[in-house]
């Protein structure tokens, strides 16, 4: 162990919460203990009790469920908690890594991080404050909108690098800020999890297409309702099944084609999914979701499914340069049942991608990214 070099890892989600800050950051969390740091990991008060790395805050996570304002208060009183966590630890650290959104969080312990004196990386998963343009809620040219573009301008040029998900909000990034150290660093599925044997597993009788995760702002779920509908008029063998943190429009939504199953263990749901058929993941047309490419995605590869993926973006032509799925331009609920019934009724066209999906997987282990990763900036560790 190397004595008084402690890493953070600020996130406001952890182990076992499976969801997209933690799925990223825990093999992150594995390789710099592989590398001897002492590593611990700031979090919410939403983290379980009984893991022994993690120092949580008396905020839970903030929730996408909540009104924007109710959501900005409790990402500022987490972003406080944490940033004074860091500030008390700042002569024992070496260097802190924060994972956004949430921003306002996230840029918080940002500023305490330089306040300390910490050099720290910015991991940016979501281009805030453009994500809040593209949904309305403020105007970039506005005065609000400009101070916080100077926040992120801040928190960027302050990092000793920016880490970031998709080619999209890499190239945005360098292209925006010539002067910082971007890097990519993709997700993926846990290969620990997600394991070979789950390739053999059984699929489910009744044709299967799964959705799981948060059904956030970044998604329209009257698109899911339609498709559902749709496919239960025109083919009631197929059944949706819906697995997360789900709107109350999905909950209360009573139909005998859906089933829906709240959040899950990630081994639970690598099970789950591995027993479907089609892996489902529809995002809203906006400019921010042209370089999105959601962490169920890898878990669908992981699992060994096929899936249907839209609108036009980077996640829709990853999807169709490996063969893994169908991809739609534009989200069309007539057009997306009507496929997915062909790839019910075309069972050689739907091998064909799983056989497609099963030999690009290995591309996609997010330990082996990890790994890759870490092993390259010994400069800055």
């Amino acid at each position: 162990m190397r004595l008084n070099e402690l890493v953070l890892v600020v996130s406001s989600e952890y182990s076992p919460i499976p969801a997209a800050a933690a799925s990223r950051v825990i093999p992150w969390v594995a390789e710099l203990m592989k590398l001897s740091f002492k590593t611990v990991v700031l979090s919410s008060s939403s983290v379980a009790e009984n893991e022994k790395l993690v120092e949580k805050s008396f905020f839970p996570t903030p929730s996408n469920k909540a009104a924007l304002p109710i959501r900005l208060i409790q990402e500022l009183l987490l972003g406080f908690d944490l940033g004074l966590r860091i500030f008390l630890k700042k002569n024992k650290i070496r260097l802190c890594i924060i994972t956004s959104p949430p921003f306002f969080m996230a840029s918080i312990c940002a500023f305490f991080a330089r306040l300390s004196g910490i050099a720290y990386i910015f991991d940016v998963r979501d281009r805030y404050p453009r994500v809040l343009a593209d949904l309305e809620v403020l105007k970039l040219s506005s005065f609000l909108g400009r101070i916080l573009q100077g926040v992120e301008t801040s928190v960027y040029r302050g990092a000793k690098q920016v880490t970031t998900v998709t080619l999209g909000l890499f190239e945005e990034i360098k292209d925006e800020f010539p002067d910082v150290d971007v890097r990519l660093v993709r997700n993926g599925f846990d290969e620990n999890i997600f394991n070979k044997e789950l390739l053999g597993k059984r699929k489910n009788t009744s044709f299967t297409v799964v959705y799981h995760g948060r059904l956030g702002r970044f998604y329209d779920h009257e698109t899911y309702l339609k498709v559902i509908d749709l496919v239960g008029k025109l083919d009631s063998e197929i059944r949706f099944l819906m697995i997360g943190d789900l709107p109350v429009e999905i909950l209360s939504y009573h139909k005998p084609n859906l089933q829906v199953m709240p959040m899950m263990s990630l081994k639970d749901l690598s099970v789950k999914l591995a027993s479907c058929h089609l892996g489902i993941c529809l995002l809203r047309d906006l400019p921010a979701m042209k370089s999105a490419f959601p962490a169920k995605v890898y878990d669908y590869i992981g699992a060994g499914l096929p899936q249907l993926v839209g609108p036009e973006g980077e996640l829709s032509m990853s999807i169709s340069k490996i063969g893994a799925g169908v991809s739609i331009k534009k989200i069309n609920p007539e057009k997306i049942a009507r496929t997915i019934i062909d790839l019910k009724n075309n069972p050689d066209q739907l091998s064909a991608m799983r056989d497609q999906v099963i030999l690009n997987r290995k591309n996609y282990g997010r330990r082996k990214i990890a790994q890759s990763y870490f092993q390259s900036i010994h400069k800055i560790l």
